[in-house]
């Protein structure tokens, strides 16, 4: 190869070609060429001359264990490399010789560690070799799911080579409008401006230093701008724009750890939770990259073996096609089955109202190609039963097949909130697809704690001042996800308006007309709160009731009841057993014991007259776990007792009796109660209670002693 004596020499040094290792180089394109001309053992001896003229020059035992690498002898052009770093630890070209080594046997991480490493080994005029070097480390960082360091690398590259007119069509088609990332993993981020400040001598210096911070932004060496940012916050640690700006420049070197830290303190102190949001959905997407799965609330879970009966693994997949659990693409790569297996059964379906064969959950994706079967998902459950499905029918050893957690994939973020139609070109599809995902999110996923929430739920984090602004980015960044998808026609405004974070909505619409507000079902605790309950009907005053206790606002929902509990019955709905049952607990909750016993009181009264005493037996029991909470013996064992000679056959009633009297250290009237009870049930052959009386049988002998 030809190299221009005034171009940057190849070694990394920064020195020109003409005074750094021009003179070994008349051999080394000798060995080369020999090489492309067959000449393999020929070119071998020479660049063995090489080294041991040149030996003192690691870019001689760099090229010599390039060769070696390109006739497959991996061993010994490690130990080239090896005597190469002997001589320079930070031989730029060694070091991005031994990345591509590694990304060659699929160690991602660490060709990625020493591809950064040679990034900052290489001088800034080595325009093409710093191309080279940043173009491995974009296609690690994309393999290892981390897209915000991946933009920053291939934009790096872009600016080395202006004119690669291709690059320029990949980094579009990866990052530009029609990519497949979410908004958020494909933003372009800059850094922020400092905060101005008050004049003065430190105030011009601290304004020199950021000055100095931001022009290192604009080097191919990314460390210089952590490292600058990192000092300025250490000198003041209230500075958020100097977070934002260090959490991003960790983001651009795939250390997604150090990214949060530095992007949470931003968020921490920025008072503005719209200007944050921004940030915190950043943080949603580190959390998604390889290394974070302890921080993430998505993983994937996978499992994969060699097939060795393949007409084993047809048999299953005709079975999974005949049973319509599978979903394929209409064309599929030659000699490659790739298909999503859908979960069929009811359970877990939020979908109410119609046959569970309608619509299927995806328990994995499938893919088969030649001896690789390989099946993943987002929800391990679901992946576990397909590998113990597929391991018993293909007769896989215990150990094989074992479950992997790895890295989610940006479009699986929502796939716990979809339901897959069977037909999807059913007119109602989409409407299917939307129902369900409304009724996870809004009834389901705002229970339950997230990682990204510091363990809270988002319904408890909406509370906090802090996690409020985390919660927005959650929020935004699950929304991105589902652009595009099917369930891109769900309104999450919704959910931003249950959860209380649409400012703008002050109070409820009401209809000018009816009096009445609009959807109920989507409102948060404050607007529920501001309903004027007389307007309401008492359809929409039971769906504020149950929509309250939803968002666990229970006062808000007792106020509710206590209203519903207040009207007059209705001829299809003269049961009230519900709405007293929750007003006792929520009594007994919070230590009103008297009240409790008088909603007991009057919710049975109010049975007998309008409802024929149907629920007399449900009352009595409530009122004798009230006199457990009041700590009044006597009267809950006659309660117990007279429910019992009342409905013998109700075998439940005597373990409750039992269960009461433990819990307030009456063992031997506990012990009575069980002994009948297993009589009983030994006498109806149930086993099941008979084996539930036995453990209260044997734990009021104990605490007999």
């Amino acid at each position: 190869m030809t190299i221009d004596p005034y171009a940057s020499c190849p070694c990394g040094s920064g020195k020109k070609f003409k005074w750094c290792c021009q003179p070994i180089y008349a051999n080394i394109n000798r060995a080369f060429e020999q090489d492309a001309q067959g000449q393999h053992d020929a070119a071998l001896r020479i660049m063995e001359a090489v080294t041991t003229e040149h030996g003192g020059n690691p870019e001689a035992w760099g090229q010599k264990a390039k060769l070696l690498y390109s006739h497959g002898k991996v061993e010994q052009a490690e130990e080239a490399l090896e005597k190469a770093f002997a001589v320079n630890r930070n031989y730029p070209y060694g070091l991005l010789l031994k990345a591509v080594f590694r990304f060659q046997e699929g160690e991602l991480p660490g060709a990625l560690l020493l591809a950064r490493r040679a990034a900052e080994a290489y001088d800034p005029e080595a325009r093409d070799y710093l191309a080279e070097a940043y173009s491995l480390i974009y296609e690690c960082e994309m393999k290892l799911n981390r897209p915000v360091a991946a933009r920053a690398a291939l934009k790096i590259v872009l600016h080395l080579q202006p004119a690669a007119e291709e690059l320029r069509q990949a980094f579009e088609q990866t990052f530009g409008e029609k990519s497949r990332l979410p908004a958020s993993a494909r933003h372009e981020y800059t850094l922020m401006r400092p905060a101005p400040a008050p004049a003065g001598t430190s105030a011009a210096a601290r304004r020199t230093a950021w000055d100095r911070a931001l022009l290192s932004g604009q080097t191919p060496r990314l460390g210089e701008l952590v490292r600058a940012f990192a000092e300025l916050t250490k000198q003041d640690e209230n500075d958020a724009a100097a977070w934002f700006n260090l959490g991003l420049g960790h983001a651009w070197l795939g250390d997604n750890a150090a990214a949060l830290d530095g992007l949470n303190r931003y968020i921490e102190l920025e008072p503005d939770g719209i200007k944050a949001t921004p940030a915190a959905t950043l943080t949603e997407v580190l959390r998604c990259g390889h290394g974070m799965e302890e921080s993430c609330d998505y993983h994937e879970f996978a499992f994969a073996f060699q097939v060795r009966d393949a007409q084993a693994v047809v048999n299953l997949v005709q079975e999974w096609q005949r049973a319509g659990r599978m979903l394929m693409p209409q064309s599929q790569q030659e000699g490659v089955l790739f298909a999503m297996v859908l979960d069929m059964g009811a359970a877990g379906l939020l979908t109410v109202g119609r046959p569970a064969s309608d619509v299927g959950r995806l328990a994995a994706y499938l893919l088969a190609a030649g001896p690789l079967f390989r099946m993943w998902g987002p929800n391990k459950e679901s992946v576990v039963r397909m590998r113990e499905e597929v391991r018993t029918r293909l007769n896989l050893a215990i150990g094989e097949a074992e479950v992997l957690t790895q890295p989610i994939q940006f479009h699986d973020v929502i796939t716990e909130a979809i339901v897959f139609p069977t037909n999807l070109r059913e007119a109602n599809a989409p409407a299917k697809v939307v129902e369900h995902a409304q009724r996870y999110y809004e009834d389901a996923w705002i229970h339950q704690p997230r990682r990204s929430l510091a363990g809270n739920t988002p319904i408890d984090a909406a509370g906090h001042t802090n996690l409020r602004k985390k919660l927005r980015g959650v929020l935004q960044f699950i929304q991105q996800c589902a652009a595009g998808s099917l369930m891109a026609g769900y309104d999450f405004d919704r959910l931003h308006r249950k959860l209380g974070l649409l400012e703008a909505v002050a109070a409820p619409t009401q209809s000018a007309s009816e009096g009445s507000p609009a959807d109920v079902n989507a409102m948060s605790a404050a607007e529920l709160a501001g309903l004027k309950t007389e307007s309401l009907t008492d359809e929409q005053l039971e769906q504020a009731f149950q929509a309250a206790q939803k968002l666990d606002a229970p006062d808000l929902a007792a106020s509710f009841a206590r209203d519903l509990t207040a009207r007059p019955p209705r001829p299809e709905r003269t049961d009230k057993y519900l709405w007293y049952a929750f007003l006792t607990q929520h009594a007994l909750k919070s230590g009103q014991l008297d009240a409790a016993l008088d909603t007991v009181n009057e919710g049975e009264r109010v049975d007998c007259e309008q409802n024929e005493g149907r629920r007399r037996n449900d009352y009595e029991l409530r009122r004798g776990q009230v006199h457990v909470k009041r700590g009044e013996v006597d009267a809950a064992a006659d309660v117990f007792q007279r429910l019992i000679e009342r409905a013998p056959d109700e075998l439940k009633y005597r373990g409750s009796a039992a269960d009461a009297m433990l819990s307030l250290k009456q063992p031997a009237r506990a012990l009575k109660f069980a002994e009948e009870g297993l009589a009983a049930a030994r006498q109806r052959g149930d086993r099941d209670t008979e084996q539930y009386l036995l453990e209260l049988e044997g734990a009021a002998k104990k605490q007999m002693g």
